[in-house]
């Protein structure tokens, strides 16, 4: 049987380019009746209309219709009045002012079970650049591909952000204008009651012919990162949490030295009617980036109440520290991984880099968080933090600090203008103690005060079908 194949791909390109000028209104027609057009015009013989229909319906066959091309876009300054952000204030130090703003456009198209998706994003502080500077914080925050392997499992490549359990071990950390991201693999089981996730992610600087060489001069990161995070609903009213994770460093003596720490641990859910119940616990053992043992220990427990319109959540975070009477060639100080301490330890963040931002002490922080919905568009929110040392921590005189450090209320108003405008502001301020100004320098007696005005913009600009 003689097919006019040149004829038969004339003719489907001429039917592409007519379905693209009718936004796709042509292709809602049936194929027979295209095809019958054609033969009636003596475009097409019947033979090549019948092979062409043929054609299409494998094409469909292989590309089934469910194309979704979606950009979306996010505009976020944020103004910000700090005197007494991250440390202490005294007789000579000035507010600072200044606005940042992030900017992002992402794109993401799916097809059948294939993902593809890359966020750009822009990070600035007003004045930063010149004028006619040519410099900028241009860069890609995400972009990775999410092949679907089977109806529930599918595979995340590519750099991407790692958001596991309440974001304490691992979390982007959206409040950051930067964020974070990482670059690696994400194995992803989704299942009715079961979610879990393989990541494994290996850092290199460069390409190399030999040698695996990582020891970044500009930045700190980790060379192998493993983790595995297991979620279970036991039933409506249970579910418990697994996450094991294994990072590794280089040494900055040897390159072919690499330290590894473990950290496993999980949650346990316990939520019936108003009352929300989740008991945490993490273990951290193996050896840090300069070689030392670690043996740390990480608890909270938290119980919340929802009545009505109030939300409140009552609970503390103990983090095991060192003694520092008592020397030892272990290290006691947990470290939260690649989390947020934002959200659990204070706006004004005072403890965000561990274990130095308590000297190694560790960190006992009870809370009352206070959240009520005025309505559908407005709610308000207050969070207090009480903050102990855990552990013994010397003053230049060598005497045991007193371990009160202070008292923190951060309180803040969300306002949802529309459904892509957000209106966020808060104020902050701290009561601290005399043994924080040996913690994080400054007065004790000057009250430190930071807040904040942000609008998230945050519009879908196009979402495409076929």
């Amino acid at each position: 049987m003689k097919m006019y194949l040149p004829k038969i791909a004339f003719a489907a390109a001429v039917l592409l380019i007519l379905n693209g000028m009718s936004g796709g209104s042509l292709f809602a027609q049936s194929p027979s009746a295209i095809t019958d057009l054609l033969v009636q015009k003596s475009v097409l013989t019947r033979r090549e209309a019948d092979s062409l229909r043929v054609m299409a319906e494998f094409n469909d066959k292989l590309q089934p219709s469910d194309k979704v091309f979606k950009i979306g876009l996010e505009f976020r300054p944020r103004a910000e009045f700090r005197n007494g952000y991250r440390q202490l204030r005294n007789d000579t130090t000035e507010p600072a002012y200044f606005v940042s703003q992030r900017s992002r456009v992402n794109f993401t198209y799916t097809q059948s079970r294939v993902t593809f998706h890359t966020s750009l994003q822009d990070v600035r502080v007003w004045g930063q650049y010149g004028q006619t500077s040519v410099s900028g914080s241009f860069n890609v925050f995400e972009a990775y591909v999410e092949p679907g392997l089977t109806e529930n499992w599918s595979l995340r490549v590519g750099r991407q952000k790692i958001e596991l359990d309440n974001g304490r071990l691992f979390s982007a950390g959206n409040w950051s204008q930067t964020a974070k991201a990482h670059d690696g693999l994400d194995l992803i089981y989704n299942g009715d009651r079961i979610h879990s996730e393989l990541i494994l992610c290996f850092n290199q600087s460069s390409e190399r012919v030999y040698e695996t060489d990582y020891s970044p001069s500009s930045f700190n990161n980790y060379k192998l990162l493993n983790v595995y995070f297991l979620k279970i609903k036991l039933n409506e009213y249970f579910s418990l949490t697994a996450l094991n994770a294994a990072d590794g460093n280089q040494s900055k003596t040897s390159v072919r030295t690499l330290y590894e720490r473990g950290t496993s641990g999980g949650r346990l859910d316990i939520k019936k009617g108003v009352f929300y119940l989740t008991l945490c616990g993490y273990y951290q053992y193996g050896r840090l980036q300069y070689g030392k043992q670690i043996s740390a220990s990480y608890f909270q427990p938290e119980l919340q109440v929802n009545i009505q319109k109030l939300t409140t959540r009552l609970g503390a975070e103990f983090m095991s520290g060192d003694d520092a009477t008592s020397a030892s060639s272990i290290s006691k100080s947990f470290v939260p991984l690649y989390g947020v301490a934002w959200k659990f330890m204070g706006n004004m963040d005072y403890f965000t880099n561990f274990p130095g931002d308590m000297k190694n002490g560790g960190i006992i922080n009870p809370y009352l968080f206070l959240m009520y919905e005025i309505n559908p568009g407005i709610s308000v929110r207050s969070d207090l933090h009480l903050f102990y040392l855990q552990n013994k921590v010397l003053d230049p005189e060598l005497n045991v600090l007193n371990a009160y450090l202070g008292f923190e209320n951060d309180l803040s108003v969300r306002i949802k203008c529309n459904d892509f405008t957000t209106l966020d502001a808060g104020f902050s301020y701290m009561a601290s103690a005399k043994s924080m100004e040996y913690i994080k320098g400054g007065n004790n007696n000057l009250t430190p005060v930071w807040s904040y005005l942000m609008v998230t913009f945050k519009p879908g600009l196009l979402t495409r079908v076929k």
